[in-house]
Order: C-alpha cells, then structure tokens, then sequence
C-alpha cells in the first residue's frame, strides 16, 4: 500500500498528509512481493514528484549524512549476523556486535523515527509484546521482533541456548530494515523537518530514553541516550551560522547544553543512582525551548504552514512538561483549538445536572467529584438506584483529555461519544439523547445557555460537544514537580526528588507511565495510548490471590482487541492527582498508593503467584527498600494540581412547567 506524495506549501514535499512524517509506507511481514512493490512505486514516484532543489545546502548535507548512518546500522546488523552464522562464537561476541547495531540505530534514530514512525515501532524498536496488526482488517496478531525482542534474548540467562531464536530474529530484523532503508535513502527532507526531528527526539530522550524503555537487557540506556544527544547536537549546529551576531548567545547556550548533557550521561552512567530530575532540570528543558527559539529566530517555516489539521503535539510549546505542550482539541475531536467560553460553560453545567439520568438523581459529579480529582472514592461506582456497583472504579477525569482511546478497555475513541456510553447504560443514566432532549427543551435558562453557545435549540451534538469542551478544559500541569523541572524557583523535598528518580528509573514506572501525562501516552508523537496486563488480584487483603474476572480490552473492548494477549489488559492511566483519588485500579482493590507501590514491588499479579502468560510488567520483583517506596509514594502525591478545576454551578437552570425538578441537587445525589 502506498501513500500518495504530492508538493505543498512553497513547493515541499507533502507526503501522506501525516502531518510532519517524511513518508509512510506500510509493511506487513507475510507480504513479500507486496512490500517489494510498494518499494518499487515508492521510489518512482519520489523521483517524479521530488522538487528540484527541496533543500537548503545545510539540509542536503544532513541527508547525506544520514544515508551515511543508514549504511551504518545496515552493515552493523550484517555483522550481527555474520557473527551467528560463526559456530565458536559465543554470547559475549553476540552482544558486543550487537552493541554496535544500537550505536549505529541510535545515531539515527531521531530521524528515522520521526519520518518513519510506524515501520520503526513495529519491525525496529518496537516493544517486546505482541501487537494487532493494523494492515489488515481481520485480526491478526504479530508476534514481536526488532531489537527489543532481540535484547531480551542476548541477555537472557540462557542465550547460548537460544542461539536459534537470536539468528531468526536477526535476519527478520535485517530483512524488514532493507525497504525501511531503501524508501528513507530516496526520501528529500527539509530544515524544518530536521529541526522538528530534533526536538521530537529531546522528548524521546526524557519520557524514554532517560528510563530504560527500549533496553530492556542491557541497561545501556544512559550511555545510548549520550549517544542520541550528540548525534541531534550535530544535526543542529550547523544552523547556528545563520543566526545574526545579536543571536549567538542562543547558539552557544545550545551547544553548552548539549555537552553538559553528554558529558553527565557519560560520567554517570549508572542507570540506579542517575539523577534524572537533575537532569531532565538543567539540560533537557532548556534544549527543548532553545531548539524551538532557533526555529523561530531562522525564520524557517512551521509544521503550522505545511499542514492545517491539528496535531497532538504543540510545536510552539517551549516546555514539556506544561499543558501546553499537547494539544487538547486534537485529542477532543472537536477541531476548534479553543473552544467559546460559552460551550464550556454549558458543558460544565451539563456535567452536574442530574437532570441528563432517567431519575433526575445523577449527574457526571455524582461519580466524578471534583474535590477528588473527579472521582468518587468508591471501589467500584454505585449502579442507578443504589442497584449494585457499575463494575469498574471511576478514573479521574483532569487530563484525561490527553488519549487516543478512552475508558478502561478502550471501547471509543472519541471523547465526545464517551457520554453515549453513560447515557444509555442502565446502571448509570439509564436514559436516552431524546429524552434528555425533551426535558432540556423545556427549560429556558438551557434553550437560552445553548442558543448563547451555538446560536441554536439544544441538540444531541450540543450536548456531546459541551460535556467534551467542559472534560477537555480540566487540565493540571503546575504541579510542584512540573514547576521544578521547568526550571522556576520552586523547592522539592530530597524524598520527593528521590521519588521521581526512581519513577523514571530503578522502579520503572516510567516505561508504563510516560511522562509528561504519567500515563499510557507513549512519547514523543503522542498518538497512541498502551494498555498493561498488570494481574489485578481479586481480593489480596483477604488473601484469595487469584485474578479479578474483569478481562478488559479482550471482552469490552473493540472487537479487534479479541486477542489473548490482551486478557486482562486496562487502560494505562495517569497517576497525576493519586493522592486525590483512592481507591485504585480499575477494581478499586487497593485502598492506599503504599499497597499499589507493594504490588507492583512484588511483581505484579505473576509476582504473587497468579498465573499469568502475557502481563506486561518488564520485571520479577522491584526489590525497592521500604524508604525506596516511600519516596515513589510521596512524588505521586507532589504531582498534585487541581486549581481552579473543581468549580461547581452555584445553581441549575430552572424548568418552569416542571417545578419538581427545581429541587434537584448540583452534582446528583448519589
């Protein structure tokens, strides 16, 4: 399958309309002859469609260069193989060949990830798990392979004895490189591209790299994360000769960073003891907004003028970890960067009238309180007229904007169909769009809130768009941790410090919960939320450890997530506001973050002796000291920020032919 190619904005190459993507082209393993044809026609029509003359010297120069390094990770992963082929050669010479391949793939990976992002997590870099391929409609399971798979195999007890495996997986991780290669060495790039790739792959470094996510054998991370810092370094300095001599202070300050960076990774390249925030503070942060002020003072062109559609990631934003550096009307699917304060207000009004439930007794709040970070403190939410429990605890609702797929199995992806969901279920509306419609049609402070909002009655696409304006504006990222590290003059306690660094590293919280969000939005595209398979005990206190019968993504889910892997498999939420909003899991178990920290120490469910085939947890056991816990639990409590989120109505609008319904309650009753 080949995506169409066609010129843009002053004549650059707009490829698959993928926003910044260089190009896209779709492998499927199993296809060979579809692969080699699709090559064929990529290459054909790059050479007819490709601008005489796309780049600058400066970008022309960095594509040869990295033709070079694509040569380089080629020869490596030969070398690989032509090391197994060898009968003497032993696991010690496997691995040192194959610490050359990550060398030469580091060098360019921010780059080919950023072009190729797809094709690079699926058959390069991708996690150890099996994945659904998304080529074919039926379901298709793939089972994994790149260089993570690979890793965990060299690095495993028994290596010598699966010399087989290790051979296979190298030769398939070879042939699936020669397309990737042969599209991405045809392919013309720009300065903005370069400069975009550059700063993708700072984020990449911090949410990823920084925490072991793609070295799950080796724990060469720090020394790989150097290597990528100084690769993105050379591709940004030669652009600092353009700048005016009033400018090259900003210059200098970047290639400083740049070296500080490098060398503090380099010296310090004990994954435990690294100091991450440190890090992350007085290098990473800064790059991230420097790069950006480069761009912006070059006077090159945005991702904004080549492409109108919004996009997860704001380009514009100087920070990471800020609410700005992601775009909520991309994940709202509204399309209106900011939406009228007249339809947030509306929604905000919607969400705690219990006039939307059949019995005019429950609101959004009445399972999403405000004063707990829009949960309700309940294991699981209580059912319509106090008739049992929904089956799942409710998850806070600040910042849950930022996902491709919402609730706990995934079930839509969109956040203005997720009321649907509430309104129809009979444990919790029980209810209709038409019904609600009726009562609010009768009342005049709404008929009169939605014409202010959309000049209009109101109407079912009123009422979704509301409730999904009001959702997407409950954002907190000025937590004490997110002020730190943005580098404003605001003091962490030592445990807190300790705690985010074991987050990010030795406890490896942060391969699951990616930073910024801390939750399963996988950096630094910002596209795809992941699901874990965790093995959520039953009853542990009672100590039936056996796992909970909720089976997640594979029974509630879509229909394509019909997979075993995916047995037990929940959506990856954030941790920001814990302290706010026990109990936690999505069955309520446990009561306290120490009892989370505890579960996870041990291992998760497999740790406890649930017998589970596919969790995804990349670790036995933590093997965390008590204070070690301790601190997790008191970072997760610093990562609080609710202000000026938990505002509620005063009053409720008022139904005139109906004076019953005056008396109900702003948030719902129960």
């Amino acid at each position: 399958m080949l995506c169409v190619v066609w010129p843009g904005l002053n004549n650059q190459p707009r490829i698959c309309g993928l926003q910044h993507c260089g190009f896209f082209i779709l492998l499927h393993m199993k296809k060979s002859i579809f692969i080699l044809v699709s090559i064929s026609l990529a290459v054909l029509v790059l050479s007819a469609l490709r601008p005489a003359n796309v780049g600058t010297p400066t970008a022309d120069a960095m594509r040869a260069k990295y033709a070079v390094g694509l040569d380089a990770y080629a020869q490596a992963l030969a070398q690989l193989e032509a090391e197994l082929a060898l009968p003497a050669s032993g696991s010690d010479a496997w691995k040192a060949r194959y610490r050359e391949v990550r060398t030469a793939y580091k060098r360019v990976e921010f780059l080919l990830a950023y072009l190729d992002e797809d094709n690079n997590r699926d058959f390069l870099n991708g996690p150890p798990l099996p994945w659904i391929d998304r080529v074919i409609a039926e379901l298709e399971v793939v089972q994994p392979m790149g260089m993570q798979i690979l890793e965990e195999h060299l690095y495993g007890e028994e290596a010598e004895a699966s010399k087989g495996e290790i051979a296979r997986l190298t030769k398939t991780l070879v042939q699936h490189f020669v397309p990737i290669r042969k599209v991405q060495l045809q392919l013309p790039f720009t300065d903005r591209q370069i400069l975009e790739s550059v700063r993708a792959g700072l984020f990449r470094v911090t949410a990823m790299g920084l925490t072991g996510f793609d070295t799950p054998g080796s724990g060469a991370t720090l020394t790989e994360s150097a290597i990528s810092l100084r690769a993105m370094q050379e591709a940004t300095t030669p652009y600092f000769k353009y700048l005016k001599p009033e400018r090259q202070g900003l210059a200098d300050s970047i290639g400083r960073h740049f070296d500080g960076a490098v060398r503090a990774l380099e010296a310090h390249p004990d994954f435990d003891a690294f100091d991450r925030l440190h890090f992350i503070r007085t290098y990473m942060e800064p790059l991230y907004g420097e790069v950006l002020r480069l761009h912006m003072a070059l006077g090159i062109e945005t991702v904004y003028q080549v492409e109108t559609r919004p996009m997860p990631l704001n380009y514009l934003s100087a920070n990471m970890f800020s609410a700005a550096a992601l775009n909520d009307h991309y994940y709202a699917g509204i399309g209106l960067p900011q939406e009228p304060a007249a339809v947030v207000e509306l929604g905000r009004m919607l969400f705690f009238d219990p006039v939307l439930s059949s019995n005019n007794e429950r609101a959004c709040a009445s399972c999403h309180r405000p004063e707990l970070a829009f949960t309700d403190g309940l294991p699981k939410s209580e059912a319509m007229d106090h008739q049992g429990n929904v089956g799942r605890n409710a998850p806070t609702l600040i910042n849950s904007v930022f996902a491709d797929k919402y609730f706990y199995d995934f079930r839509t992806n969109r956040l203005e169909t997720q009321a649907e969901h509430v309104i129809f279920n009979p444990k919790e509306f029980n209810t209709t769009y038409y019904d609600i419609l009726d009562k609010l049609n009768t009342s005049k402070g709404y008929v009169q809130s939605f014409r202010q909002a959309y000049g209009k009655a109101p109407d079912l696409q009123g009422i979704t768009r509301a409730l999904a304006a009001y959702v997407r504006s409950l954002k907190g990222f000025n937590s004490p941790v997110d002020q730190y590290l943005r580098g404003e003059d605001v003091a962490l306690a030592p445990e807190v410090q300790l705690g985010f660094n074991l987050f990010m590293g030795k406890a490896l919280c942060g391969t699951c919960h990616f930073a910024p969000t801390f939750s399963g939005l996988v950096p630094p595209s910002f596209r795809e939320n992941e699901s874990e398979v965790i093995g959520v005990p039953l009853n542990p206190q009672a100590g039936l450890l056996e796992i909970d019968a909720d089976l997640g993504r594979y029974e509630n889910g879509i229909p394509r997530d019909r997979a075993d892997h995916l047995k037990y498999s929940f959506k990856t939420t954030t941790v920001r506001n814990a302290a706010l909003t026990a109990p936690y899991m999505h069955n309520g178990v446990y009561k306290t973050l120490e009892e989370v920290v505890d579960f996870y120490n041990r291992g998760g469910g497999a740790g406890m002796g649930i017998d589970l085939p596919y969790q995804t947890l990349p670790f036995d056991h933590l093997n965390l000291s008590a204070a070690e816990q301790r601190a997790l639990v008191v970072f997760m409590q610093a990562l609080t920020d609710t202000t000026s989120l938990t505002t509620k109505p005063v009053h409720l609008p008022a139904f005139d032919a109906q004076p019953g319904l005056n008396k109900r309650t702003v948030g719902g009753n129960y």
